[in-house]
């Protein structure tokens, strides 16, 4: 690992050095030896950046009062940080694109690195003891989602690999010792990794203790407290966390993977209408599903549908919004039509964008099919909730 720090501090930047097309709030802070901002950066009130090499990507947001310090700060395309954010890391803080980083996440550590659609939910924390330590580094893959209120415990190396997701309140510990329990009474303080493996799910106020490994595809039930390795493919529960039941990661394939997709679209409808958007066709039948519909002012308009296993695609229509399982790279999505294509199998969006493509996006992602990593997940508001917090701005 590359020591990137300096015997003295980065030097302050000016406004007028970020691109034309930046927002930036009232006490703008940014010091920095090397400072590359790409296209439609916004930066809040009072927002602190801090670092030998800053980075921003296209379209990064940084909420009012975030403070962000690093030897090296790189933020990806579509990054949000949210409200009150601290960091201070001593190497690298590099976050990949659209990533969501909620309001009042702390985080304090040797290094930070992690891939695309990363989220840390509100008040998350990277601290609680011993992470100023030269051992204390977090790795974290692509489409990791992490619950509010976390702790990552990060004296010792913490790894998140690809698809891990959480609930709230997760405690990943790496260390733990007690004054009246050590050494000279026969008692070992706790120091060592924790790493979770592709496709974890970790339940609501889940424990990991030192040392702890989880192998990929396994479920750990909420509640649970993990002591030990963990193999893959199981359901574990319980304190300490015992094997329930092997897990079948059979893929579903054909009718059965469409007709699941059926039944997420079905729910989209109905949150269609309760947001206020004109649904003018909804039709779903044995092998197929199709839905017509626009936002409230008009403003966008889809016909979305649902295309079985080698069926070809409808031809001559636009604004079409076509959902495959599997991959379709027989189909194009560019010229006039202006297709799009969500891939679900391999997690792929291609295409045209619009408010009610997010709008769908974002209903797939809530049913653990997400697809596309360039743009945070978004959706329509439901009307109701526009209306009220129209009345009186500011919130």
């Amino acid at each position: 690992m590359t020591m990137l720090g300096h015997d003295t501090a980065p030097p302050a930047r000016l406004p007028h050095e970020l691109p034309p097309d930046c927002e930036v709030g009232r006490n703008v802070r940014v010091h920095a030896s090397r400072l590359t901002v790409g296209h439609g950066v916004r930066l809040g009130d009072d927002v602190v950046l801090v670092g030998d090499e800053v980075r921003l990507g296209d379209g990064v947001a940084i909420g009012p009062g975030s403070d962000l310090r690093a030897s090296s700060l790189t933020l990806g395309e579509g990054t949000e940080i949210g409200p009150r954010v601290r960091a201070l890391v001593a190497e690298r803080l590099h976050a990949g694109r659209a990533g969501r980083v909620a309001t009042g996440v702390e985080l304090l550590c040797r290094d930070f690195v992690a891939g695309n659609l990363l989220y840390l939910g509100d008040g998350t924390s990277v601290g609680y003891g011993g992470t100023t330590t030269s051992t204390a580094t977090v790795r974290i893959g692509n489409r990791v989602t992490v619950g509010q209120h976390t702790i990552l415990n990060a004296n010792c190396p913490i790894v998140l690999d690809d698809n891990v997701g959480t609930g709230s309140y997760l405690a990943v510990w790496t260390h733990g010792y007690h004054f009246g329990h050590g050494p000279l009474a026969g008692v070992a303080p706790a120091y060592a990794p924790v790493h979770v493996g592709r496709n974890v799910w970790l339940g609501f106020q889940v424990t990991l203790l030192p040392g702890v490994t989880i192998g990929e595809n396994t479920m750990v039930a909420a509640g649970s407290v993990v002591t030990g390795p963990v193999p893959g493919d199981v359901l574990v529960a319980g304190a300490p966390a015992k094997v329930k039941k092997q897990l079948d990661g059979r893929a579903v394939t054909g009718a059965a993977a469409d007709r699941a997709v059926m039944e997420v679209l079905r729910v989209w409808v109905r949150e269609l209408m309760w947001k206020g958007c004109t649904v003018s066709r909804a039709e779903f039948r044995e092998d197929a599903a199709r839905v017509h519909v626009a936002l409230a002012d008009g403003a966008d308009e889809i016909r979305a549908v649902l295309l079985p296993s080698g069926a070809p695609a409808p031809r001559d229509e636009a604004a079409l919004v076509l959902v495959s399982v599997e991959d379709r790279p027989d189909i194009p999505t560019g010229g006039a039509r202006a297709t799009t294509l969500f891939e679900l199998r391999s997690g792929r969006l291609r295409g045209r964008d619009s408010a009610l493509v997010q709008d769908l996006r974002d209903q797939l992602r809530r049913h653990a099919m997400p697809c596309g990593d360039s743009t945070c997940f978004s959706a329509v508001t439901p009307a109701a909730f526009s209306r009220l917090a129209a009345a009186v701005p500011g919130r």
